[in-house]
């Protein structure tokens, strides 16, 4: 009797985190899936079953989008590897690697738009960047670094790119700590390199961890970017940074149709929701490997 009761009050103290993650999480999400499905005919909000995903899907600017959601993942394994890289580094207690962790973790903190600001600032044809180039006599490679309709897009994932890195470092650098100092020094006994090392102690030991950095950075890729492309390029030039979250705010607020930027909006939930479920899975898996 008394075991019922105490779960009955571990229940009742986790009550007010279930109704505020209802609130602010399971709510929005089913009004979302509703109103994809909804359309406005003659002021009222009647049922168009899947009018919606289907002019969606013939839009092409929907798939240019898509592409360029595709294209922002390749600075993932770019993230990945160079924060493995410099955790590592920092693990092996260079001096001052105390200070250097905090200057590569100190862009993560800063405001996107205010990094935005900035490298707008820097990349545009009259730039920062530019005229130090032109300075140095590199006129030639003086280029509009957001303006043009090829370089605009990687452009901008390099800034992500520089924002985003100190988080996996932190992450991976804490992963590091935590390891068996012993299997480090029973691969020196070894004589392993430090490529040895690093390929058969660090990265099977924090291959979980790799895991988790990985699809939490696509799931950033696919639906976290907004806020650098408007700053930065507003899509452009061309549309060739318009990215889903983008192209959802174009559809809600720029004279679109609010319930087509919902029904684009729950395909990217879906995807999110896709990778999160391979990261269980894989991590599951783990989990019975290592029983």
């Amino acid at each position: 009797m008394n075991k019922k009761i105490q779960i009955n009050t571990a229940y009742l103290y986790i009550l007010p985190a279930f109704l505020i993650m209802g609130g602010i999480i399971v709510y929005p999400v089913i009004e979302l899936i509703i109103g994809s499905f909804m359309t406005v005919t003659g002021g009222k909000e009647v049922f168009a079953a899947l009018r919606n995903y289907r002019l969606a899907f013939k839009d092409p600017l929907l798939w240019t989008a898509l592409q360029n959601n595709l294209k922002l993942f390749l600075c993932v394994p770019v993230m990945t590897v160079l924060s493995l890289v410099i955790a590592v580094i920092l693990f092996n207690r260079i001096a001052g690697w105390r200070f250097y962790r905090s200057i590569i973790f100190l862009p993560f903190i800063l405001a996107i738009p205010v990094v935005g600001i900035i490298f707008t600032y820097i990349l545009q044809m009259n730039g920062v960047l530019n005229t130090t180039l032109r300075n140095l006599g590199l006129d030639m490679l003086a280029i509009d670094w957001l303006g043009s309709p090829t370089l605009a897009l990687p452009s901008v994932g390099a800034v992500i790119i520089w924002k985003q890195l100190g988080f996996g470092v932190v992450l991976f650098l804490a992963r590091l700590m935590s390891i068996d100092i012993s299997l480090y020094e029973a691969a020196e006994v070894d004589g392993a390199t430090w490529l040895q090392k690093f390929f058969q102690v660090t990265v099977p030991q924090a291959a979980a961890v790799i895991e988790f950095y990985v699809i939490i950075s696509l799931i950033d890729m696919l639906s976290w970017v907004f806020s650098f492309i408007f700053v930065m390029t507003a899509g452009g030039p061309g549309n060739r940074t318009t990215v889903l979250e983008f192209l959802i705010y174009k559809k809600s607020f720029g004279g679109g149709d609010f319930n087509i930027a919902m029904a684009i909006s729950a395909v990217v939930l879906v995807m999110a929701t896709i990778l999160i479920i391979i990261h269980q899975s894989l991590l599951g898996r783990r989990e019975e490997m290592s029983e």
